[in-house]
């Protein structure tokens, strides 16, 4: 009796011990996307204070250090602030010529 007992026990701790796994691992993908999609967002946030340093680093031709700037602000991954400082120059180009 007390055998059965102990076996239920450790069955029911593994099996709690397994969903609480599970549960981390759906949090860390909703944190993951979460961050994904903020950083979407902030991508085409033109208001964010950090815009006009990277509108004057790119108008000086120094670009790398914008894509520089833009990663350290939004944690950007190298290629996201490069497309983000390319973003830039192509809206800043298309608001002169008009």
């Amino acid at each position: 009796m007390e055998l059965t007992i102990i076996i239920l026990l450790i069955l029911i701790v593994l099996y709690l011990t397994i969903q609480l796994m599970k549960t981390r691992s759906k949090l860390k993908s909703i944190e993951s996307n979460t961050q994904t999609v903020n950083k979407k967002e902030n991508f085409h946030h033109t208001d964010h204070p950090i815009h006009q340093q990277l509108l004057l680093l790119i108008d000086q031709q120094q670009d790398v250090k914008a894509v520089k700037l833009a990663r350290e602000t939004f944690g950007f991954s190298l290629l996201e602030g490069k497309r983000y400082v390319d973003w830039l120059k192509r809206k800043e180009s298309s608001r002169n010529i008009k």
